[in-house]
């Protein structure tokens, strides 16, 4: 069959999809979103029942509150602060944060953890804010409804199913990674109307790249090419350009009060076993090594504070700093 005839199916099967094309919220640009924004709200009411169904929130009033203070702070900067937005801290180790269509966003414990101000909190929650704002999750299901449909057109004309997966992973994958720097600009962006440093964005990455070079990363050479989310890298020097369009917030980033607030945090091991986060005052002397003989860490504990407390890998505490330590 020839290729024209081929498109010419796909294009047919989904003109009614195509129809649902809305404007973007951040850009003003047409976009495929197959939901209303009332059916975006009651999407994201039903998963997040579920969603706490799986994953209890953090047992303790005062996080949360804090975390919902910062991230209303945040929504309010949005493009879409009409949404009554909703800010959940997740009792679970992983280091993640996601949102859902209607203004749920979640952060763990685990990525709380490895923190280490309230701006770098705040970017977090900024770029999952960007994601509900420009309706990625909206947009990324209105794509499955069409890939799906093309995917079935395909299937029937040229029966290649191994072909048909790779299709739809790479364009998948590579609309993600968009995504993904879209959620990053806008971020920063909303830690500089907040009057952040939109430069924390960058402290935010950065903190991920520690964390994923301290567990060792992927080996995999298509990483770059097929992994859902940007190479941690790329994401970071894209970061630093865009943050630096926005100039230094007057807000302090507020380390002190972000470490107090999560002072006790504390993290599940599995087997009903837990550990907690606990702050030291550094006195004169102290150096990781010694530290590390006190924590609760295994499997190389210095390197594992220094990525705790965003000074991998080769940075020592300094006297009279607040430090975390695992306990």
């Amino acid at each position: 069959m020839r290729l024209t005839t081929l498109i010419s199916s796909i294009l047919l099967s989904s003109t009614a999809l195509l129809a649902g094309c809305s404007v973007s919220p951040v850009t003003g640009e047409k976009q495929l979103a197959l939901m209303s924004e009332a059916e975006e709200i009651q999407t994201g009411q039903q998963a997040h029942r579920e969603i706490l169904a799986k994953t209890p929130p953090y047992q303790d009033a005062g996080v949360q509150a804090y975390v919902s203070r910062i991230g209303q702070l945040m929504a309010s900067q949005s493009h879409r602060n009409n949404l009554r937005f909703t800010f959940t801290v997740l009792d679970d180790p992983a280091v993640n944060a996601f949102a859902l269509p209607g203004g749920y966003v979640y952060i763990t414990t685990g990525l709380m953890a490895y923190l280490n101000s309230e701006a770098e909190l705040a970017g977090v929650l900024g770029h999952e804010i960007g994601h509900v704002a420009d309706r990625h999750n909206v947009q990324q299901a209105s794509w499955n409804a069409v890939g799906g449909l093309a995917a079935s057109v395909i299937g029937e004309k040229i029966g290649n199913k191994e072909l048909i997966n790779t299709i739809g992973e790479f364009g998948l994958s590579n609309y993600s990674r968009t995504q993904e720097l879209e959620a990053d600009g806008l971020g920063a962006e909303y830690l500089a109307r907040a009057g952040y440093d939109p430069a924390n964005m960058a402290n935010v990455i950065a903190t991920l790249q520690a964390y994923d070079q301290f567990k060792g990363g992927s080996s995999d050479p298509y990483r770059d090419l097929f992994a859902t989310h940007p190479n941690n890298d790329v994401r970071l020097q894209q970061l630093i350009g865009q943050a630096r369009r926005y100039g230094s917030g007057t807000r302090d980033a507020g380390r002190d009060t972000y470490l107090r607030q999560i002072d006790g945090l504390r993290l599940p091991l599995g087997n009903g076993q837990t550990v907690q986060v606990r702050l030291l005052t550094v006195r004169p002397g102290d150096n990781f090594n010694g530290l590390a003989a006190s924590s609760r860490l295994s499997n190389n504990a210095a390197m594992h504070l220094r990525v705790l407390n965003g000074l991998f890998p080769n940075g020592e505490p300094v006297p009279g700093q607040l430090l975390k330590t695992i306990q």
